[in-house]
């Protein structure tokens, strides 16, 4: 089978699940109602900056912490916005037990050995020389 055709099956498999259907109808919850709608985008906007902020390399104060979580905890108050916060965690949990099966699928442990529990967990001499000559380098 192609890959990008089990792709498309697994796409269509994700959007009909009951976790992206759950998603789905708080979405269009949030749509129906404008108080909540307007709250969920300023949470969002708030985050976004204590993202951006953190990601530029300045400290986000334990002030900026706490206004942030009172605020979810306000959010959280409202059943609509707090419905998309479960579905949300529900389908990202999904996503990810899928993550976790396609990377153990295709594991590349296999190709290096591992010294015996080492602490360290170093890679072999042998191992090393191996997966370097299946590498694509310039010049090969």
């Amino acid at each position: 089978m192609d890959v990008r055709t089990a792709a498309k099956q697994l796409a269509d498999v994700l959007a009909a699940s009951q976790e992206y259907q759950r998603l789905k109808q708080a979405r269009e919850e949030i749509e129906k109602h404008q108080a909540a709608k307007i709250m969920l985008r300023d949470f969002h906007k708030k985050q976004l900056s204590l993202q951006k902020q953190h990601l530029e390399g300045k400290p986000v104060s334990e002030a900026q912490a706490e206004e942030l979580a009172k605020l979810y905890e306000v959010l959280n108050i409202n059943p609509y916005i707090r419905e998309l916060f479960e579905a949300e965690f529900a389908f990202h949990k999904l996503m990810m037990d899928v993550q976790e099966i396609l990377s153990d699928a295709i594991s590349l442990e296999s190709l290096y050995e591992l010294e015996d529990e080492d602490e360290d967990q170093s890679l072999s001499e042998d191992a090393i020389q191996r997966a370097t000559k299946k590498l694509w380098t310039p010049g090969n």
